[in-house]
């Protein structure tokens, strides 16, 4: 190698051990978080993301200069609550503390600060993003058992005027296989997997699908007295006594809680007898993807 070469080649290296040197030494600077940052997404697992208005909620971080700042969470049913924290840079990481000492470790990327509280990751912007929720499709009029065939899996859960993505919120996940009017039912609720067998037929445009497993009533009074208040007001979310579903115009499979596709609201007042308005919607819909063969 000529002494030139050795002279460019060593000033090149030169160039680039200094260009790492200083990638690593960087440290996050005051001003990059200083501001106003809104809650844009969700996660309960790194994985499965949602916009907080999916669960009727609102979040936004005032962060002052002077180290302090204010976080104010808002849901639909309740008034903004605001609380007061203490802020510090560490290298890459902003350390926050809350009013209650507890301490948030917060990551900053791309314009984004990224923050673990409660077993959940909030992850903020400096631009409030507007949230665009699944609008399910039309229901087809028009089908035949056999449309119904195949493997689907859940991907959305809409529930008490939330909808996430099923496995997070409600930790529950669903897999539906289909053949001529028999189904096999996965369900996974907070890792226990249960599995069901169901049969029906078509109701006008629903695949209507019941357990084929039977139950057995405790007549003795012995069993009767042993009944506790909380088994008298468990709640199901997901039953699977009988399922209705329809095919959308979307691809997707839905099944809901409620009569019908057509007017779930009124078929809930109907079955309440109160006004929609003032009470809340119990209907549960669970939105299915179906999966391609191998």
């Amino acid at each position: 190698m000529s002494k030139k070469m050795k002279i460019f080649t060593a000033g090149v290296l030169g160039i680039m051990m200094a260009g790492l040197v200083c990638t690593n030494v960087y440290a996050l600077d005051n001003k990059d978080v200083v501001g106003t940052w809104y809650a844009n997404s969700l996660s309960m697992d790194g994985m499965n993301e949602f916009h907080p208005n999916a669960i009727m909620m609102e979040m936004s971080m005032e962060i002052s200069e002077d180290g302090k700042g204010k976080v104010t969470t808002s849901s639909e049913s309740e008034e903004a609550d605001v609380d007061d924290f203490e802020w510090k840079i560490d290298g890459d990481n902003i350390v926050i503390t809350a009013s209650d000492d507890e301490v948030m470790e917060g990551t900053y990327e791309d314009g984004k600060i990224t923050i673990s509280m409660d077993g959940m990751a909030v992850t903020l912007g400096q631009e409030k993003e507007e949230y665009k929720p699944y609008e399910p499709g039309k229901a087809l009029t028009d089908t035949k058992l056999e449309d119904f065939d195949g493997e689907w899996s859940s991907s959305i859960m809409s529930a008490f005027g939330m909808q996430v993505p099923t496995g997070t919120l409600f930790d529950m996940q669903f897999n539906l296989t289909i053949d001529g009017g028999k189904a096999t039912l996965v369900t996974i609720e907070s890792g226990t997997e249960t599995t069901t067998e169901l049969e029906g037929d078509l109701d006008t445009n629903a695949l209507v699908l019941k357990s084929t497993e039977e139950k057995t009533e405790e007549k003795t009074e012995e069993k009767t007295e042993e009944k506790t208040e909380e088994d008298t007001e468990d709640y199901s979310l997901f039953d699977t006594d009988t399922m209705r579903l329809y095919l959308l115009d979307d691809g997707k499979l839905c099944f809901t809680s409620a009569d019908s596709m057509d007017d779930p609201e009124e078929t809930q007042e109907a079955a309440d007898g109160e006004d929609s308005e003032d009470s809340m919607d119990w209907t549960v819909k669970v939105f299915f993807d179906k999966l391609e063969k191998k």
